[in-house]
């Protein structure tokens, strides 16, 4: 129901009943114009289009209170969203009625955004905001969303996205990384490293991964589809179902994997395969921070060198799956290894893979393993082996040579406290002390000591002795 109604001596507005009480839209300078947005206000009503005012003056920020309550995402993502929420949206448009934000004004706002921000992170929040006015929409508040996308225009339109080059890393780098993990972060840290790069795991299902879930007469591991990855939040771990229902595998491991897999297994009692060294679950910042990071680029702190900078801990399983193309391994064999789901329908349908398929991927996995292994004790300085019947000879001979340069620096030493020799030039004390055609290196040092005792000099001789003795 609604109705025209004169406020004060010049002005009109019009009343209608809502669900929680009346609404009114005034601001009519004539009865004639209130009773034109009357009656469009019905028709509207009449075909369902018509949308209360009020609701498009709700501010942003009292919306994403119970838009946030009503989202249904994983902890880890309503988290994001509650982060970007706080430090990016609500500052910018928290203030600000819901029917007042605009295109034009949230274009400019992503435009300073991309001159901070990395693109995902743009691309991210520009998401998130579409979604809280999709959603208004939804609810009848207002009637369209401004952040809907639209043709490109301006520069960005000819300039297709150019995708980002993923670092990946080769076997024998990636057993360079692991034994830096290993000098981090113990045994277990090298194993996680190996293990993840042979099997193309992600990093919730390899740090998940429970001994029960290893048979290794089999030579298989198994991601369950109830318990198969772990999950982390802000202040919690716990166990729950992998990325997607296809991730739910079982991975079969080569020779030498289940050789180190079953060592491993057979020095811990947690249930757990991969722990930190105080036999904790592991999260994965804190696993990045200390012990990839400074693996794979280098620390001059914790003596580190850079192996492949700017390889991230998911790119080991884009190096796994780089390595199967480039041994021809088919591509059903790939996505059922690594989890992933094909866009083919008939193909994922109607493709298995055959045994011998199987034989012939781990058969390369264990060539690519003995390559790198060879590769990296080829690479390895010569071990010098001593000749135990020349040993003690050479030793002999190389304490004679100490006290003989010992005995002729204290000679010098008693000249250069002599006034008579103490003017003599550096050079002229050289030519006083080779008495033989050998050169000796403690000659240069003599000839700094000599220049530092001449006349005029200041030095402190018991220091210079002590410092060159």
């Amino acid at each position: 129901m609604a109705w025209v109604e004169k406020v004060g001596r010049h002005s009109w507005r019009v009343r209608y009943r809502t669900d929680s009480g009346y609404g009114s839209v005034p601001g009519f300078d004539s009865h004639e114009t209130a009773v034109e947005y009357l009656q469009d206000m019905r028709t509207n009503q009449r075909r369902g289009t018509w949308l209360d005012p009020a609701g498009a003056k709700t501010r942003l920020d009292k919306w994403v209170q119970r838009w946030i309550e009503t989202i249904d995402v994983e902890t880890r993502t309503e988290e994001n969203y509650r982060r970007c929420l706080r430090l990016h949206i609500l500052p910018r448009w928290g203030h600000l009625g819901l029917g007042e934000i605009t295109a034009s004004a949230v274009t400019e706002w992503l435009k300073q955004l991309r001159q901070r921000y990395a693109a995902s992170t743009v691309v991210t929040l520009r998401t998130i905001l579409s979604m809280i006015l999709d959603d208004a929409i939804d609810e009848r508040l207002i009637p369209a969303n401004p952040v809907r996308r639209r043709r490109r225009r301006g520069r960005r339109r000819d300039h297709a996205p150019t995708p980002r080059e993923r670092v990946w890393a080769m076997p024998d780098q990636v057993l360079r990384i692991a034994e830096q993990a290993t000098q981090l972060g113990g045994p277990s840290a090298g194993l996680l490293v190996i293990t993840t790069a042979w099997t193309g795991c992600r990093w919730g299902e390899i740090a998940g991964l429970q001994r029960d879930h290893i048979d290794l007469d089999r030579g298989v591991i198994t991601i369950d589809p109830e318990t198969g990855a772990l999950h982390e939040s802000a202040h919690e771990l716990w166990l729950g179902p992998p990325k997607t229902p296809a991730s739910a595998r079982t991975i079969a491991l080569p020779p030498f994997l289940i050789t180190q897999l079953g060592e491993h297994l057979a020095h811990s009692s947690s249930p757990f395969v991969f722990t930190s060294p105080q036999g904790k679950l592991l999260r994965r910042s804190t696993f990045d921070r200390r012990v990839f990071r400074p693996a794979v680029d280098g620390s001059l702190r914790k003596d580190t060198q850079s192996v492949k900078p700017g390889l991230t801990f998911h790119g080991l399983r884009h190096s796994h799956k780089t390595w199967l193309i480039a041994d021809g391994i088919p591509e059903i064999a790939q996505a059922r290894r690594l989890g992933h789901h094909l866009a083919n329908r008939l193909v994922e349908v109607y493709s298995h893979v055959a045994p011998e398929i199987e034989t012939r991927l781990l058969h390369q996995l264990e060539r690519r393993w003995k390559q790198a292994t060879t590769n990296k004790r080829s690479h390895r300085a010569p071990h010098r082996r001593r000749d135990p019947h020349t040993a003690p000879a050479q030793r002999a001979t190389l304490h004679r040579a100490r006290l003989n340069q010992k005995t002729q620096f204290n000679t010098t030493m008693q000249r250069t406290s002599n006034p008579d020799t103490r003017a003599r030039s550096a050079p002229e004390l050289l030519q006083l002390d080779a008495s033989s055609d050998r050169r000796r290196p403690w000659l240069s040092i003599i000839a700094d000591m000599r220049e530092a005792l001449r006349p005029g000099k200041t030095s402190d001789r018991e220091s210079f002795i002590k410092k060159w003795s």
